[in-house]
This record gives structure tokens, C-alpha cells and sequence, in this order.
């Protein structure tokens, strides 16, 4: 085999990797597959009135208090949004008192801060309104 016979692919799978390149499938190991555990657990639950309920209300009490929970974080982070807005609004009337906006660069750089800050603050807020109001 001369030098010009040789294939990318081959060469590159001698300097990095001792396995075939070809056979790519066979370095993946085998995954669990979660359906089946699914497909058992769904199977027993069927069968059992008692246990079917007990597994619908656990399934309901956790996504409510998992979606109140979001909406709460949802709102904390509003909240620090709006304590970073106001305080890139002062500076930028900070600023403009001291010597009206003179330094171009830093007034451009606390006003952008204080829009994208007042975006997420709006953004958080309506999109916990939504969470919350949301049924499923």
C-alpha cells in the first residue's frame, strides 16, 4: 500500500483512535431503556385501583408545587432585574447630572445594561404570570 493509496479516514483512525472507524455503532455501550421500567410501572399501577390514585395525586401535588415553585423563581429573579434597573437608571442620571454624558462609551455601556436588565425584569414577570395561570 504506497503512500497516495491511503485513505483519510484511515489515517485519522491510526493517529487517534486503535478501533475501526466503519463500525462507529459498536464503541456506543448499550443505554437502559426507560420505557420498559415506564411500561412496568404503568402495567402494576393499572392494576390497583388504590395505587393508581395514590400515583395521579402525588403526579398532580408535584407539578403543582413544582410550577409554584418556578413562578417563584421566575419572580425572585424579576425582582433582582428590577434592583439592576434602577440601579443602572440612577447612574445613567447620576451620570448625566455630573457632566452630561461626556463619556460617551459609559453612557452607551449603562444604557444598554439598564435596557437588557429592564427586558428580562418585564420577561420574568410576564412569564410567571403565564406559569401560574397556566392549568396543565
Amino acid at each position: 500500500m504506497g503512500l497516495l493509496e491511503l485513505d483519510a479516514r484511515r489515517v485519522t483512525c491510526v493517529l487517534f483512535f486503535p478501533l475501526d472507524c466503519g463500525n462507529f455503532r459498536a464503541t456506543i455501550p448499550e443505554m437502559a431503556q426507560i420505557s420498559a421500567v415506564k411500561n412496568a410501572l404503568q402495567s402494576v399501577v393499572k392494576k390497583d385501583r388504590l395505587l393508581n390514585a395514590v400515583f395521579a395525586g402525588g403526579k398532580s401535588f408535584v407539578v403543582s408545587v413544582s410550577r409554584t415553585f418556578y413562578a417563584f423563581w421566575l419572580q425572585t429573579t424579576g425582582l433582582m432585574f428590577v434592583l439592576f434597573t434602577v440601579l443602572g437608571a440612577s447612574s445613567l442620571v447620576r451620570q448625566y447630572h455630573k457632566d452630561h454624558f461626556a463619556d460617551h462609551q459609559r453612557a452607551t455601556i449603562e444604557a444598554i445594561f439598564t435596557v437588557v436588565c429592564f427586558y428580562f425584569t418585564v420577561h420574568s414577570f410576564v412569564k410567571a404570570s403565564r406559569t401560574l395561570k397556566r392549568k396543565k
